[in-house]
């Protein structure tokens, strides 16, 4: 089996680790006309190293923070059809996916969060 090692991982910059692509596999089976924009959203999570919220809005201009849970954010996809919320901590380089949604489910899930506490 051959791996293969990136020139930027080789010279000691890492990546994000996006913990699992299943949430995108599931949000491709369910929302088929999108895709391409949500295979595009995991590799660019993937390919790049964000260290900050501020380094990863340059890249997606829509981020936003989740405002009722700590660390979590929230990105549109396909040109705001759906919403990716995930839980990133910038200091290890890890994403979890936790919910892949439209917006009139993602107005839910914040109402259920709002009066949910952490």
């Amino acid at each position: 089996m051959r791996y293969y090692v990136s020139k930027m991982e080789t010279q000691g910059e890492r990546r994000m680790h996006v913990v699992s692509r299943a949430p995108f596999d599931t949000a491709t089976r369910q929302f088929p006309n999108q895709a391409a924009a949500l295979d595009d959203v995991y590799r660019t999570l993937k390919r790049e190293n964000y260290t900050s919220p501020d380094e990863m809005k340059k890249r997606f201009a829509s981020l936003d923070r989740m405002k009722y849970r700590e660390k979590w954010w929230v990105i549109d996809v396909g040109g705001g059809n759906l919403r990716v919320m995930f839980f990133a901590d910038f200091e290890r380089g890890k994403i979890f996916i936790k919910h892949i949604t439209t917006h009139a489910e993602y107005d839910k899930l914040t109402d259920f969060y709002r009066r949910t506490k952490e």
